[in-house]
């Protein structure tokens, strides 16, 4: 195990004791053996008891866990960079705490990382649907998630990819000054953090799936779900525009977005 590169997997968790086992155990069934799964409980329901259950029944495997219990809730943003500012990996990845991944995942992204000598990769994932039957959830069906080719510009234009189908390396993290998540920007944080790795760094797209992301109709406080993302949308853009290659393209399809989502670009100075 010395010689092999270490993976740091980040997992936020915010009262959702009841679905952070099974993506703990995605974790602890990798057929990747070296990697540190940084656990943050963001100021919710304690899950060091879901951890102990695992690691009473994969003890070597849950060594592997590292788990930081903050006292307040201060949003995904911070909790991210509060396991950012821990981590020791050489590489890096984001896995929600009610999304999963198959047990190949880490393996293979890390494979495709030395063989392209790629410093970021990205995969495709399932959305999972659920729905409510008999008092509990229950998934219905599943649909791919969007990705999109790379491309410096585009990646201003669109998200390429879900945050949990994203491995980026150290180096990748170092060149851009170890830049972490937005405190400020409330919803598309991590296509935020995805495009100042892109300023630095570019991403391979890997025709791969390899995770599930479940979507849940009545929990408003999932990571991802029933939000208006138009907020992200212009904070980033106003961040981020002026690195665009080719400004004049990059800003008629950014504003044309923002339209679609019923938003007047020049009301907020884009």
């Amino acid at each position: 195990m010395e010689n092999k590169p270490l993976v740091t997997i980040i997992t936020p968790t915010y009262n959702r004791k009841n679905l952070i086992g099974r993506t703990i155990l995605s974790i602890v069934k990798q057929t990747y053996d070296n990697i540190e799964h940084i656990i943050v409980n963001d100021g919710g329901e304690d899950v060091s008891d879901v951890i102990e259950v695992v690691a009473g029944t994969y003890p070597e495997k849950a060594k592997r866990i590292k788990y930081i219990n903050k006292p307040k809730n201060e949003g995904v943003s911070a909790a991210r960079n509060s396991a950012l500012e821990r981590a020791h990996g050489d590489y890096i990845c984001l896995l929600d705490d009610d999304d999963i991944y198959y047990p190949l995942a880490v393996e293979f992204r890390l494979w495709a990382m030395e063989k392209f000598n790629a410093d970021v990769v990205y995969t495709n994932a399932l959305k999972d649907l659920w729905a409510i039957k008999d008092g509990a959830y229950v998934s219905v069906r599943k649909e791919l998630y969007w990705q999109s080719p790379f491309d410096k510009d585009f990646i201003l234009i669109q998200n390429v990819a879900n945050c949990l189908c994203v491995m980026f390396s150290r180096k990748a993290w170092d060149k851009t000054g170890n830049y972490l998540f937005d405190p400020k920007i409330k919803y598309c944080e991590d296509y935020d953090f995805w495009i100042a790795l892109s300023r630095e760094t570019d991403f391979h797209e890997l025709s791969l799936i390899d995770a599930e992301s479940s979507i849940r109709p009545t929990d408003q406080s999932q990571i991802t779900g029933h939000k208006d993302f138009s907020e992200g949308h212009i904070a980033i853009y106003k961040k981020w525009r002026h690195t665009a290659r080719d400004l004049e393209f990059v800003t008629k399809a950014q504003n044309e977005i923002l339209l679609s989502m019923g938003k007047n670009p020049e009301d907020y100075g884009l």
